[in-house]
């Protein structure tokens, strides 16, 4: 397969990343803008998804096969459900604890993409991921550092900055794929691939 045969395919690839980028990059203004709002939404939308998974294993309980795997079963949805109502009924008190959690959340994301850039690192404009790493490891090194926050409005402003970050980070690197067509600098197309 050769690389012009794939050309088309990853130019529309990258037009929806581009497109999906953009969202995120708004998303991530918003979050800065409106950080006590963005900070009760994250909150709610984690409660809510907590809540159908503990609907989800209350389902499992009845199609397990052994009184032992239904109980565990039920067992497991009552504390989805447990942790659920805490987060729906005080989000902005469940904040705290999701802090700790999105604090992970970006340490871990921030090493991925260090990771990722040394994959890529031959291409270009693969820069733009070893920042977009380097920024996120900062991000959640600054809220380990900062747990408990004085505020909630901290979570809002953090998550924006990662998510404009990580969006910039995602168009730069569509805009290349889209114009070098994916070779890597000090790489040429051989004779065979065109």
């Amino acid at each position: 397969m050769s690389l012009e045969s794939i050309a088309p395919t990853i130019k529309t690839a990258s037009m929806w990343l581009i497109l999906w980028s953009a969202i995120i990059f708004v998303c991530g203004i918003l979050a800065i803008i409106l950080p006590l709002t963005f900070s009760f939404g994250i909150a709610v939308i984690i409660g809510c998804l907590v809540l159908v998974a503990g609907i989800a294993h209350l389902v499992f309980a009845f199609h397990a096969r052994s009184v032992g795997g239904f109980l565990w079963q039920i067992l497991v949805s009552a504390l989805y459900e447990m942790g659920a109502i805490c987060l729906l009924a005080n989000p902005l008190l469940g904040l705290f604890s999701l802090t700790l959690f999105l604090a992970i959340f970006l340490l871990l994301e921030g090493i991925l993409e260090l990771i990722l850039y040394f994959r890529l690192r031959r291409f270009p404009h693969s820069v733009w991921v070893l920042i977009d790493g380097i920024g996120t490891l900062i991000l959640g090194i600054f809220l380990v550092r900062q747990w408990p926050p004085a505020t909630p409005e901290v979570i809002g402003i953090l998550v924006g900055a990662s998510l404009m970050l990580s969006a910039v980070s995602r168009i730069v690197l569509s805009l290349a794929v889209r114009t070098l067509g994916l070779v890597p600098h000090g790489l040429t197309v051989s004779s065979t691939e065109r």
